[in-house]
Formats: structure tokens, sequence, C-alpha cells
């Protein structure tokens, strides 16, 4: 059997890993062992996730079955978002490597708060994008910290729709408290019998209650991995069509801007000269990709820059911004000088190091290829006697070029849309604004908190480009949405 255990950061996945590793093999509070590699373990502060790489543990139960257990870095890294796209990243990998098939999916929460907080809330959401409607009755919630039924106040209407009717269990794990009460050094006899006490009542309730998850398991169809990764696969593919829609439409808004204020002022003898000598170049413009790669490239995601500061970087894939205007060629050479916020100056693009980030992609830019219909209005421009003739057809040929952008942005959110709409009937969540909107909520949580620890200004203003950002992609994710919806329903209407 095999099960993948999941979470926000700081939840207990990993002491429920060892709790359930002792209990299939029998063995009771005083010969816990842990069975964890905490060389997989980060150690510092607890707000990060704890467990660097996902790892697929083996245990041979006490009668001889063999059971399988995905442990996964927690989500909600208050490292930042991207992280969290590591992870995710990470763990699709995992599942892709490691196993063809899953048995259930374990969600670990905090059992005492009455509804989720607004990081395990997140972490559903996340959960909800990875995996798709035939997983469904496989999930199922551990709610840890429940010392007793008085004590778990969590309720089911708190959760998404989706999985309102999973199973849940609520347990106190007694492997947290033998911990406590082995390090825990007093001469008092009562109080080491009451510990020992509380620690046989929770290893007794844990035990009934995973017994009962393992009756419950033997009742799941056994569920292959390849939706998972084909969602996985239509994640990314998305996200590069977001970054694309925005990045072609920042360029048409900057091509529109050009070509109005071009037309504002024809009636100049110079823009006519202009227009001899620069035909090309004022009606041909750049087209942005961004295209996976094999390897990782230093990019940057500076809103409008489209370079790759240094592609494949020899430096290992990091997320730790510091480390990369450290240590990354796109910094260091030829000079490696300090840029005002703090980081260092990229030689490539001029932007600070806080705005690059790893990336298995590349920016592609392209000329968009010369149709039929522009060669003609070239030659009849070119042909023209008088300047009235070329006035004109000016005119006309900026018209057709400001109606033919707004045509090419709406197939790009057609195309995204389409990819929007399978994901929609795949995914549990059903809705990919959904997913962006909930990492939206976090930032601006963690914002708030920032503030209030006084962190410095640049440091808030970076947090803000992400939110903005996320912003731009929402409004793009949800027009293609509604755009899908209204032709579905047209469709619908018409085949009645």
């Amino acid at each position: 059997m095999t099960i993948l255990l999941i979470g926000e950061t700081g939840v207990g996945k990993t002491a429920f890993l060892d709790l359930l590793a002792n209990m299939c093999t029998g063995r009771h509070p005083e010969r816990f062992a842990p069975l964890h590699v905490s060389g997989n373990e980060l150690g510092g502060s607890a707000a990060g996730s704890q467990t660097k790489e996902p790892m697929l543990y083996q245990i041979t139960s006490a009668n001889g079955r063999q059971v399988r257990i995905l442990d996964t870095p927690g989500l909600a890294d208050t490292r930042g978002y991207e992280w969290d796209s590591k992870h995710k990243a990470s763990i699709a990998e995992a599942i892709r490597q490691e196993t063809e098939t899953i048995d259930s999916v374990i969600i670990l929460a905090n059992g005492t708060q009455e509804r989720l907080g607004i990081a395990t809330q997140y972490a559903l959401t996340v959960i909800a994008a990875m995996f798709p409607h035939s997983i469904m009755d496989n999930i199922a919630f551990v709610f840890t910290m429940v010392s007793n039924p008085f004590q778990f106040n969590f309720q089911r209407s708190a959760l998404q729709p989706e999985l309102r009717n999973a199973k849940i269990w609520a347990i106190e794990n007694p492997l947290a408290q033998w911990i406590k009460f082995s390090d825990y050094g007093t001469s008092d006899e009562c109080l080491v019998q009451d510990m020992r006490d509380t620690l046989s009542t929770s290893y007794k309730k844990a035990l009934r209650a995973m017994n009962d998850f393992f009756q419950w398991h033997d009742t799941r169809t056994t569920q292959p991995v390849h939706a998972i990764n084909d969602l996985y696969t239509m994640t990314t593919g998305i996200e590069a069509s977001i970054a694309n829609v925005l990045a072609r439409i920042a360029e048409a808004e900057k091509y529109r801007m050009k070509l109005t204020a071009f037309q504002a002022r024809l009636s100049e003898q110079e823009q006519i000269k202009q227009a001899n000598a620069n035909y090309e170049s004022l009606f041909r413009k750049p087209v942005y990709e961004h295209t996976p790669t094999e390897f990782h490239n230093t990019l940057c995601i500076h809103s409008g820059c489209y370079k790759n500061c240094h592609q494949r970087c020899g430096l290992g894939f990091t997320l730790e911004r510091e480390q990369l205007g450290e240590f990354c060629l796109a910094f260091r050479a030829p000079i490696h000088t300090k840029h005002a916020d703090g980081g260092y100056a990229c030689n490539a693009c001029g932007h600070s190091s806080m705005y690059h980030q790893h990336h298995r992609a590349e920016w592609v830019t392209s000329m968009k290829e010369e149709r039929s219909t522009d060669k003609l209005a070239k030659e009849r421009f070119l042909a023209a006697e008088t300047e009235k003739e070329k006035l004109e057809i000016l005119h006309t040929k900026i018209s057709e070029n400001i109606k033919a952008m707004e045509a090419n942005t709406c197939n790009d959110e057609d195309e995204l849309s389409g990819l929007c709409l399978r994901f929609g009937e795949l995914a549990l969540s059903g809705s990919f604004s959904g997913h962006i909107s909930s990492t939206i909520h976090l930032l601006e949580l963690r914002r708030k908190a920032m503030q209030g620890e006084g962190v410095h200004e640049d440091g808030l203003q970076r947090m803000d480009e992400h939110i903005r950002t996320l912003r731009q992609k929402k409004a793009v994710v949800e027009s293609a949405e509604k755009s899908k919806r209204g032709k579905w329903a047209i469709f619908n209407w018409l085949t009645g």
C-alpha cells in the first residue's frame, strides 16, 4: 500500500510518519524509534518547511505487509510562494518517479482550530489543484494536537465542498509525548507516573484511530498516478500560457500607444519621412514566448523584462535570491556591484537579484511573420505618389493593426481558456483562478505581518510586486474562464 502525506508547514507530517511506522512494526511507546531521515530535515525556524525533499519510506509491518509512505515538504512555506512552486514540482516528480499507484492521500491539519487557518486553506487549495476528481474517495484527514474529543473544534463546513465528505480522524501524537517524557529529568514519581499514564492513554487512542484508518484504507480503490502527472503538466502549461498572455498584452499595449501616437501626428511632414525610412520597424513587433527547458536558467521576473540573464546557470538550482546574487555569473561577471535594495545588480538587465529566479524555462523572442496583406500594404505605401495617398494607406494600416492586435489577444485568451476548462474538468478544485486567489490572500496577510515586524521597505515592495503580478494573472485567468463558460453555454443552448 502507498500512502501520500501532505499538509501545511509545521503541522507534524514527519512526526506522524514516525508514529505510523512504529505502530505498523508493533512497537509500544517504550520502544519507539524515529524512522525519518534526519538529513532530510532543514532545522532552524519551524515557520519554513522542515522537510527538504519528498522521501519515500518503506516499512515492513508486523504482519508482513509492505507499507510505502511518501513524506512531502510542508506547503504554505513562509520563505515565499516560489518555494511552494518548488515543493509542488518536487512532489509531482516524486510521485512520477517513485510509484505507479496511490492508495490514500492523508492531509494533516491542526484539530484545535474551529476553522482552517489561512495557511491550511492555502495548502488545501494547492492540494485540490494537484489531484484529480478520480482520487477524491482516497483522500482523508488526520487532525493532530487533539488530546481529547472536547478539544476537537474543527467544523466540516469549513472544508471546501469537494472535501466535506472525506473521512476524518483526530489524535494526539503519542510520539511527541514520548520524546518529551524521555527527555524529562525529574525525581517526582507522581509526575512521572502521570506522564506515563497520559502517554499510555494517547497511544491507545491513536492506535484505535490508526486501526480504523487501515480498515478504511483497505476499502479504497487503488488509483493510478498518471492523472496526477497529467494534471501537473497541465498546470505548468497554464502557468506558461498566463506568462505568454501577460507578455503579449503588455507588449501589445506598448505597440498600441506607439501606433496611436504616430497616427495622431500623421499630418506632420516628419512622420511621413519616418514612415518611408522605417516602415518595417513601425509595423513589426517582437513576440515573447515562455518556453520550457531541460536545464535551469536565471531569468528576470521584473515586470516587462524578458531577459534570459544567465542561460544554463552553473549554480545548483536554488530559490534563495541572496545565494543567486552572490554566486550566479549574471551578477558576478564582469562586475559584482550592490543594488540599491541590497541585492546585486544584474549585468544583463540591470535589475536587482531580488527580482531574479531560477526557472526551467527561457524567454524566446521572435518577430511576427509578415503576412501577405502586410506586404501588399507596404508595396502600396512605397508606390504611392502623393502624401495624401500615403496618409490614407497609413491610417488604414494602423487601424487594421490595432484590430489585429485585439484579435490576437482574444486568440491567446481562447487558448488559455481551453486549458482552464480542461483543468476544471479534471482537478478537484475546479478553478485555476481560485488557486491564485488563495495565494494572493496568503501573501496579503504575510505582508501585514512583515509590516508589523518592521521589515525594510524594499522587502515590502517586493511582496507588493508579487501580489500585483498574481492579481494580473488572476484577471487573465478569470477572463479566460468566463469566456469559455459563455461559449460553452451558447454551444449547449444551440445544440439543445
